[in-house]
């Protein structure tokens, strides 16, 4: 654990475990002053280490505690990404420390960060108080081969910041699908955020979850 004060905020860096033997980087801004944290789950190729993720963590740390994590493959946590078809229990062990510092946890998700977090809490979604899913894909199968038109490409080369970046892993195991799981969610509050210019993840796939 690495604690430093940056602008009178204090931010600390945590090593945790997943029951499978995964290592997660996970940074708290704030010192569970609030009684209330925000889960901030970053998308493929994405870390909370972005300049991006940082500046979102440091505005939302001005209200409520934040915990920014690394899914693995991603950033400082070890493994290798497997597309949402294990990356649920890198978000539980994450849920697992905040409910041991916190009363209540909303989930702030991007991406197929979005879709992990629906696939998670579909089986449990008392565990939070509320979900925001930002350019949620409906089901992996509909974005498989979108990343490799020149569209993607070229917007991926755009939005390369210092930190990005992904050690993927096996591509073909089992998935399971957001817009499957999502009326499981219920009577979880959640809100869809979906930019209508998306080259990979269109803004069909929230109006079909929603």
């Amino acid at each position: 654990m690495i604690s430093l004060e940056v602008s009178g905020l204090m931010h600390t860096t945590h090593r945790l475990f997943t029951a499978d033997g995964v290592s997660l980087s996970l940074d708290q801004y704030g010192e569970a002053a609030h009684e209330t944290a925000v889960v901030v789950c970053p998308g493929f190729f994405q870390s909370k280490d972005t300049p991006t993720f940082q500046r979102l963590a440091r505005a939302l740390a001005q209200e409520r505690d934040v915990l920014a994590m690394d899914f693995r493959g991603h950033g400082r946590s070890s493994g290798l990404y497997t597309f949402s078809a294990r990356e649920g229990s890198d978000l539980e062990t994450v849920m697992q420390f905040a409910r041991e510092r916190y009363h209540h946890l909303g989930i702030l998700a991007f991406s197929l960060g979005g879709a992990i977090a629906i696939n998670t809490l579909s089986r449990a979604p008392e565990q939070v108080r509320s979900l925001i899913a930002v350019s949620t894909p409906a089901c992996f199968d509909d974005i498989e081969f979108k990343w490799w038109t020149p569209e993607a490409m070229r917007t991926g080369v755009q939005g390369c910041e210092r930190g990005a970046g992904c050690r993927p892993g096996n591509l073909f195991l089992k998935k399971d699908r957001p817009l499957e799981r999502v009326p499981h969610l219920a009577p979880l509050p959640t809100l869809f955020l979906h930019g209508t210019r998306d080259v990979i993840v269109g803004v069909e796939h929230s109006r079909r979850l929603y």
